[in-house]
């Protein structure tokens, strides 16, 4: 049983049955059940999706992905060495040209816990090396 980590585009989608990834995602988040991975979900990205959700959907949707999401997702806290990382790697911009700080911090947590594929939709992920789940 290996570990995957979640990201904003995918979880908005999985909620959103309007967003266009939306039946892809459903897929996708069946198939990591069936793989009985780990879903890590990095502090920053949970409040973001929160964020997201809150603004575009609701507050009583945003709410209800909070209790779901801290029951059945791995919630993993962001460490100094994390924001460190995230900023060198958002300083030295070579391959993180358009990467935003909240998945920085996501990628940083993602190579502290030797964690190699992500559940998302942000092209971002893929450049910076980790395998984005197909299904």
């Amino acid at each position: 049983m290996g570990s995957v980590l979640a990201d904003t585009s995918a979880l908005y989608a999985l909620i959103n049955p309007e967003d266009d990834h939306h039946p892809k995602a459903v897929e996708i988040y069946g198939s990591l059940l069936q793989r009985q991975v780990v879903l890590v979900l990095p502090n920053f990205i949970l409040a973001e999706t929160h964020t997201l959700i809150n603004r575009r959907i609701g507050h009583l949707a945003a709410r209800e992905f909070l209790q779901k999401t801290i029951q059945d997702f791995n919630i993993e806290r962001a460490t100094v060495e994390d924001e460190w990382t995230a900023l060198a790697t958002l300083v030295e911009g070579r391959r993180s040209k358009g990467l935003s700080y909240f998945d920085a911090i996501a990628v940083a947590v993602a190579e502290r816990l030797g964690i190699e594929e992500v559940f998302t939709f942000d092209r971002h992920f893929k450049l910076m090396g980790l395998k984005v789940c197909s299904s």
